[in-house]
């Protein structure tokens, strides 16, 4: 493999195919038919191999996992190609997009996650803490939390989610068995915690972090913490 020039920015994938490795794309390898997919995933740091004849479609559909960088400043245009990557994913089952630099608006979370329809990979762990976005925003993208029943631990803290958007989240609760919830530092207030405590599959929670929220204090956090209990 040859190794070129430009510097990536840090991502990791860890594929079935190869565990973690890494790419190095010459400029040959880039005129080939596979030119766009790996330039593609060379514009975001992706890390992965194309040894021993490894195509660029085998790489896509044997990662199990796919983490941004943090503070990565995405726009409508990157969103689209972030979401062409991730429909043509198999296997994935881990997704960090944490912390992007400015608001990740309706327009960009429709591109993310609805713009090829529904996905098919099983994904169980999806982070989309601290993007700024609001309760509009997350009910464009319901559909998409509400389709993996494998889906196990889901972060959307540090956003601007307010009662009406853990009302939203509690009926994801209603059809996918979470376990891990992170809610810190949104505005939600008891009535919204209620909400989420209430929901069908409530009782399949082991751990739901909310601090930081509204008029939510260690009354509601010590009723949380008995209620897991049971």
């Amino acid at each position: 493999s040859l190794q070129n020039n430009t510097t990536m920015s840090k991502m990791s994938i860890v594929g079935s195919l190869h565990g973690p490795i890494e790419i190095f794309i010459s400029n040959e390898q880039r005129k080939n038919m596979e030119k766009y997919m790996a330039d593609l995933m060379k514009s975001f740091g992706i890390t992965c191999c194309c040894e021993n004849g490894s195509k660029i479609d085998d790489i896509i559909n044997s990662a199990t996992k796919i983490k941004f960088p943090h503070a990565l400043h995405l726009n409508l245009d990157k969103c689209r190609e972030i979401g062409l990557v991730l429909s043509r994913c198999k296997m994935l089952q881990e997704l960090c997009l944490n912390g992007n630099r400015g608001c990740l608006g309706e327009e960009m979370l429709v591109a993310l996650f609805l713009a090829e329809g529904p996905y098919n990979f099983p994904l169980k762990s999806l982070d989309l803490g601290n993007n700024q976005f609001g309760t509009r925003e997350l009910t464009m993208i319901l559909p998409f939390l509400k389709s993996w029943e494998a889906l196990n631990s889901l972060s959307v803290e540090g956003n601007c989610i307010n009662n009406r958007g853990a009302q939203l989240l509690a009926e994801v609760l209603d059809t996918v068995r979470i376990r891990r919830l992170s809610l810190n530092r949104n505005q939600i207030s008891k009535e919204g915690l209620s909400c989420i405590l209430s929901s069908q599959n409530a009782r399949y929670l082991t751990s739901l972090m909310i601090s930081n929220n509204g008029d939510i204090g260690s009354a509601e956090i010590d009723e949380i913490a008995r209620f897991l209990r049971h």
